[in-house]
């Protein structure tokens, strides 16, 4: 198992709980002790946890060392550039499909789009304020993941919001992101971020990341993939030419609005 993969595996198991035990961890991920030392080292170096005597516990998000903004700032933070985004985004929805809507802010602005131009789709999300946007909606079903509710996130993750992928097949994830280069791949503040976009990633015949431009060519701290898996970019109308040629160059289409 890969590094990267058993921080996902520790990070599951405090959110459950909010501690965790070294011991539990090498039974859980069939590692050595030493192993789970360094894992536990590195970890707490990246600001995901902090380490105890005989194991680990959650940070408080307050006390986080990585910068984190929680989900109603973001909401408020280049809301204009978000709006054009989802506007643009929605055309690439047809009536009849079913797509995935993460728990980021620009993932609840193509909600509130969809709502206003849609009357046959299915939606699935781990977003309470995606589910609060179009639960009501004429002719939008919605599903939800369930699992652990996040207050600062508004939304539900750990691996109970994964098991529903595995029976699911969506036409379109709209991914978004803290950061995506073609350097460094799609990127995320936390570890647990990124562990139901994953699934839904999976499920999903073509990932379409929505980011305002202020995204690209920008890395945040956790990387969840290459960009070799997304069919495409959609940004607004401030995204510079410099920011979007290393995504052509790399095979990836950007869509700006007409008229960028």
């Amino acid at each position: 198992m890969l590094a990267e993969q058993r921080y996902r595996e520790i990070m599951n198991l405090l959110s459950k709980e909010g501690s965790v035990k070294s011991g539990t961890i090498r039974q859980k991920l069939g590692v050595s002790g030493e192993t789970v030392r360094r894992d536990l080292e590195a970890m707490e170096d990246q600001g995901l946890l902090r380490r105890i005597h005989g194991g680990a516990i959650s940070l408080e998000d307050s006390a986080a060392s990585s910068p984190y903004t929680s989900f109603k700032k973001r909401e408020t933070q280049n809301a204009a550039l978000k709006e054009e985004v989802a506007q643009l985004a929605a055309d690439y929805i047809r009536e009849g499909e079913a797509i995935a809507l993460d728990s980021g802010t620009t993932s609840l602005a193509l909600a509130r789009v969809i709502r206003q131009r849609f009357h046959n789709l299915t939606v699935v999300t781990n977003s309470l304020s995606v589910l609060q946007e179009l639960g009501t909606a004429p002719g939008i079903t919605v599903v939800v993941t369930g699992g652990v509710y996040r207050p600062d996130e508004d939304a539900f993750s750990s691996d109970f919001a994964t098991l529903i992928f595995s029976r699911l097949n969506v036409d379109t994830f709209f991914l978004t992101t803290c950061g995506v280069s073609v350097e460094r791949g799609i990127t995320y503040q936390r570890m647990d971020e990124i562990v139901v976009q994953d699934k839904m990633m999976q499920a999903a015949d073509q990932t379409i990341i929505i980011a305002d431009s202020s995204k690209l060519g920008s890395n945040s701290m956790v990387k969840m993939c290459d960009i070799d898996r997304i069919r495409m970019i959609i940004t607004d109308s401030k995204a510079t030419p410099e920011q979007i040629e290393p995504f052509q160059k790399a095979g990836i289409p950007v869509v700006v609005p007409e008229g960028t």
